[in-house]
């Protein structure tokens, strides 16, 4: 099945996406320097998989080793996989598009969603159905399922929490449907799909279609070096706060990205050597309720220098990481760029002065 999987994503996903996704990780410090990317998330994949169904063959795959209960609910979950293909055409929703992270993330929690919940109402049959959980139990009992693992000890934070999110935003979202208008509701959903996951996260900007803003490219790094733009992408608010939780409490990361209104992040690498790779990430937040409409970024900055034991702040921050990493964080207006520079020697302070440049620069872009 792993073999398929890595097939499928030869054949879809340019090689420069997987090393540039990788790039911007490690340049943040989410994995580790040195880290094989693509490698630890096919590890992570295989050690969760226990089936499989690809919507360009229509084959569906189920491992041959699993008890009679597993085997029965997996296989429930991929037949529901089986039927949203026949009805709404997966692979074209699902496919690779350039700057595409976040609107795949979307229909991957619809999709996920869906075939958990009708899972657990095979399950839970006939005595209960999933809408009759209370969400704060429903959202405790998908972590718990997704994170026993011991595959998943050692395995980096944001690796392990994005191949999880869909899981459990997924069947959030759909529960929340369901609780709206049954079954019938998801169907609507599935046949006008969402294009974010803040439209997955909050049913209110899904009634709106309420559409991402547009951010552009930041701009590579100031001075006299010659840079590379060798990967951009938008990872939507559901990728803001998996990227907030590795540095800060997960209810804190939540309410710090709900106010997301679009993205774009973009590494560069230095033409001349020695080599060095920078990575920058330019988050826009909807205007804040009252006079003060910066709101919402300000308080995802002062969050993120408390995270960075950094000075308060609502203007700027830096942190160097334990990886000699320095990473620096500027806010205008509504909009907040966070920039990750090359290594610098451990003797504190790090020197901030070129990251808050270029933070700043980015910041200012409309």
């Amino acid at each position: 099945m792993i073999e398929q999987v890595q097939a499928t994503v030869r054949t879809q996903v340019p090689p420069e996406a997987i090393r540039g996704e990788g790039a911007f990780l490690q340049a943040f410090g989410f994995l580790p320097e040195g880290y094989d990317y693509e490698a630890g998330v096919y590890r992570l994949i295989q050690s969760e998989l226990a089936g499989y169904y690809d919507p360009d063959t229509g084959f569906m795959f189920l491992m041959d080793d699993l008890k009679p209960d597993d085997r029965q609910t997996t296989l429930a979950h991929e037949l529901v996989h089986a039927l949203q293909d026949q009805h709404y055409r997966l692979a074209p929703k699902l496919g690779f598009a350039p700057d595409g992270n976040d609107r795949q993330a979307a229909i991957q929690c619809l999709a996920e969603g869906d075939a958990t919940s009708a899972m657990l109402d095979f399950q839970l049959a006939p005595s209960m159905r999933t809408v009759d959980i209370p969400e704060d139990r429903l959202r405790e009992r998908m972590v718990q399922a997704t994170s026993s693992s011991p595959d998943m000890a050692g395995v980096p934070y944001v690796l392990r929490a994005s191949l999880v999110a869909p899981y459990i935003d997924g069947v959030l979202f759909v529960q929340r449907l369901r609780w709206r208008g049954g079954w019938q509701a998801v169907d609507a959903v599935w046949r006008n799909p969402p294009t974010s996951t803040e439209q997955v996260l909050h049913l209110d900007k899904l009634d709106l279609r309420e559409p991402p803003e547009p951010v552009p490219v930041p701009v590579s790094p100031p001075g006299s070096d010659v840079w590379d733009l060798v990967h951009t992408d938008v990872y939507g608010e559901q990728g803001v706060r998996i990227a907030l939780e590795a540095w800060m409490r997960p209810d804190q990361a939540a309410m710090a990205a709900s106010g997301w209104g679009g993205d774009r992040a973009a590494v560069f690498q230095r033409r001349t050597p020695p080599a060095v790779t920078v990575a920058a990430w330019h988050i826009r937040f909807d205007p804040g309720p009252g006079p003060s409409t910066d709101g919402e970024a300000e308080q995802a900055l002062v969050g993120l220098a408390a995270a960075w034991n950094a000075p308060p702040s609502s203007r700027s921050a830096c942190w160097r990481m334990p990886s000699g990493h320095v990473v620096a964080s500027v806010r205008h207006g509504r909009d907040i760029a966070i920039v990750a520079g090359p290594p610098q020697a451990p003797e504190p302070p790090p020197t901030c002065d070129r990251q808050l440049t270029w933070a700043g620069q980015i910041a200012s872009q409309h």
